[in-house]
């Protein structure tokens, strides 16, 4: 329960601060830190997490009172916004390795054809994202971008990266991934377990980086269930021969990135952002506080729909599969060619 009691310590007191020290004209930060609260808690409720969202409403009253708090102070909360309805998609049975699949893509990015009839928003929040971290690359350093969140990084750094001064890895490691490792017959659910054991070393005071990647190593090394993919992980960082290795992830708990840190000391990560609860465990690994984007960043359709996992051998080789949805690969096709067209004016 790791979750569910962290999440209400950390609600009450962050509130009763708002409330007792600043009811009205609050800093602009505070008040866009109570927005992306009150933000996160919402998209927990839309994610499905209705148990989660209820139990900690009911020991906090945080909707209400973030709510009254945001607009005491002359704002107003942020709107649920997703770029893309995804409906139930049908994916095709024929697969393809994930690298030769990636050149596929690389070449319909770079076809003629229709393009969105105005750059979305969020596209150049991405841009920027790509750039600081283009920006910054060295050439001792691996980049691994966490497939599907970060698709359009990746080729955005892959496009820049003509005369291939850096090094990178796509790699499509997120909760379907970790889904292979579940044990079944204990109903132990692989992708769970890791988060509830980062907000356990949370809940028992763990708030800096260090002691929670030493709390999380300890915990997964200890357990069976673990092994198999771990040694999956591993098989898969020490294929990687440069001296360090970057993560870029879109955020917000950074679960892969962080099991990633406990398994190489090479790792290190960047998300794009995150919320209030890792500020501190996360600072200068996150490159913006603005949390209510994410969820656009997330379901833009050739990042969210395009594409899925097909299979994963015991070495970590993945083969995906796409959409036969006529509409969505259409969509996900016009997204790459407009991003193509932005990324080459910069």
């Amino acid at each position: 329960m790791g979750f569910i009691s962290y999440s209400v310590r950390f609600l009450q007191e962050r509130i009763r601060m708002y409330e007792s020290q600043h009811p009205k004209q609050a800093p602009q930060n505070m008040v866009h830190e109570a927005k992306v609260l009150l933000k996160f808690l919402e998209d927990v409720k839309d994610e499905g997490y209705h148990k989660s969202y209820e139990l900690i409403s009911e020991k906090t009253d945080a909707i209400k009172r973030l709510n009254s708090f945001i607009l005491e102070n002359n704002e107003t909360p942020f709107t649920m916004e997703k770029f893309s309805k995804k409906p139930n998609l049908n994916y095709k049975n024929k697969n393809y390795d994930l690298h030769e699949y990636l050149n596929y893509l690389k070449m319909q990015m770079n076809s003629e054809g229709c393009l969105l009839d105005k750059v979305p928003v969020v596209f150049y929040d991405i841009l920027n994202y790509s750039q600081n971290i283009f920006n910054l690359a060295n050439s001792s350093t691996a980049y691994c971008f966490l497939l599907r969140d970060t698709l359009l990084s990746y080729l955005a750094f892959e496009k820049w990266n003509n005369e291939h001064k850096f090094t990178t890895y796509p790699m499509l490691v997120g909760r379907k991934y970790l889904s292979f490792f579940d044990n079944k017959d204990n109903d132990f659910d692989v992708y769970q377990k890791i988060q509830d054991i980062i907000f356990d070393a949370l809940d028992c005071g763990f708030n800096n980086l260090s002691d929670i990647k030493f709390y999380l190593k300890k915990e997964i090394t200890a357990n069976y269930n673990f092994k198999k993919l771990i040694n999956s992980l591993k098989s898969m960082l020490d294929k990687i021969k440069q001296e360090s290795i970057m993560i870029v992830e879109s955020g917000y708990i950074g679960t892969i990135p962080l099991l990633l840190s406990t398994l190489d000391d090479r790792v290190d990560f960047r998300l794009f952002t995150t919320i209030p609860y890792f500020y501190e465990v996360y600072k200068e690994k996150f490159f913006t506080y603005e949390f209510q984007k994410l969820r656009l960043f997330e379901t833009i359709y050739c990042q969210d729909a395009l594409f899925k996992i097909f299979s994963v051998d015991d070495t970590g080789k993945i083969n995906v599969c796409d959409t036969s949805d006529c509409f969505v690969w259409e969509q996900a096709l016009t997204e790459l060619r407009t991003w193509n067209n932005l990324v080459s004016l910069n």
